[in-house]
């Protein structure tokens, strides 16, 4: 699986922070930073709702 996080659209909801905090985090810019651009296949359906939850869609998942 891969994440793709398009940082120029990110407004620092947190959304994706919460669902998948081992994936991504909201760094001192405010704005979310990815920590795991390939999780495994465990983190797919909280790195899916972090996808469905992020309010400019500025996260896209690819398998």
């Amino acid at each position: 699986m891969q994440v793709i996080l398009e940082v120029d659209k990110c407004i620092g909801s947190g959304s994706c922070e919460m669902l998948a905090p081992e994936v991504f985090r909201v760094g001192e810019s405010g704005l979310a930073e990815l920590l795991d651009a390939s999780p495994g296949s465990d983190m797919e359906s909280q790195c899916r709702a972090a996808e469905e939850s992020c309010p400019t869609q500025a996260i896209q998942i690819e398998v």
